[in-house]
């Protein structure tokens, strides 16, 4: 009976907020998305042989371990409670720690402003002990996976920041209280 009053309770929330836009993922730039990745995969393949595809998997577990860190922190540091909305994802575009449910449009842009440049920082700071293929996986994997978040971010960049976005597998939707 819990489980439904919660669930009653997620769904009343929409409510009170008015639809504004809706943002359509659509199946063609979700599958040349994914493209990328596989042609990443095989540049490196091809340019680095076994330690190349090392790098290009060990490249995005250590960006989702960093990214994962930068937004704990932000969020500590903003004193945001948000552990039960954000959580891992591992479907296309949403790759990695997002919001699964609705989160503050302008906590959802600073969160992400941060994850860009401190993400290049450690990226930079790592760059004397590691090797070119790791070096070149950390910020091909640091900029693919926030490519989507970017990406509508700039289409909401004219809207109010008192908004509120929902990440969906086929759409964003974007709220005004």
């Amino acid at each position: 009976m819990a489980q439904r009053e919660q669930k009653l309770a997620e769904q009343a929330t929409v409510y009170h907020y008015q639809l504004v836009r809706k943002i359509p993922m659509h199946k063609e730039t979700i599958a040349g998305y994914l493209s990328i990745v596989l042609m990443f995969g095989l540049f490196q393949g091809s340019m680095y042989g076994t330690e190349g595809v090392l790098a290009w998997m060990l490249g995005l577990l250590g960006i989702q371990l960093v990214h994962f860190i930068i937004i704990r922190l932000t969020m500590i540091r903003v004193d945001e409670q948000d552990d039960r909305r954000w959580s891992w994802r591992v479907a296309a575009p949403w790759i990695g720690y997002v919001p699964v449910q609705m989160v503050e449009h302008a906590l959802f842009r600073r969160l992400h402003r941060h994850l860009l440049w401190f993400g290049l920082c450690v990226i930079t700071v790592v760059y004397p002990w590691v090797t070119e293929p790791y070096m070149i996986s950390f910020i091909c994997w640091h900029l693919w996976t926030i490519a989507p978040r970017m990406a509508i971010l700039r289409k909401l960049r004219k809207n109010r920041r008192d908004g509120v976005l929902k990440l969906e597998s086929a759409d964003v939707s974007f709220y005004h209280r």
